[in-house]
């Protein structure tokens, strides 16, 4: 275990040159010189990262499909429905590729529609939004169903 401290000073130093290296001792099978805890930290952090991604993708999504629905204004309808499309389409292809995620997309429902309310009260005071979401609250509802008319 000589080469920890080279490899710990690598990942610190240069993460693209780290990459590269566990990548190419990945498929030489050389696992002994792994750096095993950076490596476990980069996994867990993808993770990390396309929950977050999920959860303020939900966010943004559910506050244009509020305002869509609550807001009366035709000027602004196309610019939030091309939004919700745009979310909507990211969210499809990350549940694609990870569809063990459509229970974290479930999960966080709740809180980021908290978030979500709280961002369009703010921006239109005079406007009265739901206190819970209204419509159905399934992934594929909510990433294919047009609520309004």
């Amino acid at each position: 275990m000589p080469q920890a401290p080279r490899l710990a000073s690598l990942y610190e130093g240069d993460f693209a040159l780290w990459l590269e290296d566990v990548a190419a001792k990945l498929r030489s099978r050389d696992f002994d010189q792994l750096d095993i805890d950076n490596l476990v930290e980069e996994i867990e952090a993808l993770g990390r990262s396309d929950r977050k991604e999920i959860k303020s993708r939900l966010v943004t999504l559910l506050a244009h499909l509020l305002k869509r629905l609550y807001v009366d204004s035709a000027y602004d309808n196309r610019g939030w429905e091309i939004t919700i499309r745009e979310q909507r389409k990211e969210l499809a292809l990350l549940l694609e590729q990870s569809p063990s995620l459509r229970g974290y997309f479930t999960e966080s429902f709740g809180a980021a529609y908290a978030i979500a309310l709280s961002e369009v009260r703010e921006d239109y005071v005079k406007v009265t939004f739901p206190d819970r979401w209204p419509l159905s609250h399934t992934v594929d509802d909510l990433l294919n169903v047009t609520f309004w008319a």
